[in-house]
């Protein structure tokens, strides 16, 4: 084990305090999915937060070439909304072999 790519433990700490507070602030005993969709929301569509987790557990693959082209427009969409115009293009160049795989 490479212990010089490890994340310090301040950084360790910082990204289980996102994943808390994101539990915290959508805990809603009526929606159990509501916190899920946020995590998701929150950091796996957000490509520098999504880049920090995937790092820390050593995950190195795509995240948009795993989602079916069909639903890419979608996911698209809620990037652009959630996240704004420059998460927007930083998921399109990660997605598009997807995106145009869906063009007849």
């Amino acid at each position: 084990l490479n212990t010089n790519s490890l994340p310090s433990l301040e950084r360790i700490q910082c990204l289980i305090n996102t994943a808390v507070e994101i539990n915290v602030l959508e805990s809603n005993p009526n929606d159990l999915d509501s916190v899920g969709k946020e995590k998701i929301r929150q950091i796996q569509l957000n490509s520098c937060k999504r880049k920090e987790f995937a790092d820390w557990q050593g995950v190195t693959r795509a995240l948009y070439s795993e989602i079916n082209p069909l639903q890419l427009p979608e996911v698209l969409a809620l990037v652009s909304k959630v996240h704004g115009q420059s998460e927007l293009y930083i998921a399109l160049k990660s997605s598009i072999a997807g995106v145009i795989s869906t063009v007849n």
